[in-house]
């Protein structure tokens, strides 16, 4: 997971679950990290539908 925030970009790690997600989001100082999981303007899933984290 990467966060871009004012022009920066950092690597926060890799998540294989929603609550993984959860962790590094609340690890980053989001304040409810759970609210946001489906709010396109605060997370952009890549590479896959929302919540799928495995390659298939």
């Amino acid at each position: 997971m990467t966060m871009h925030v004012n022009g920066c970009e950092r690597r926060l790690g890799t998540a294989h679950s929603d609550h993984d997600l959860v962790v590094l989001l609340s690890a980053a100082g989001l304040a409810d990290p759970e609210r946001v999981l489906d709010d396109p303007g605060v997370i952009e899933w890549q590479g896959a539908c929302a919540h799928v984290y495995q390659a298939g």
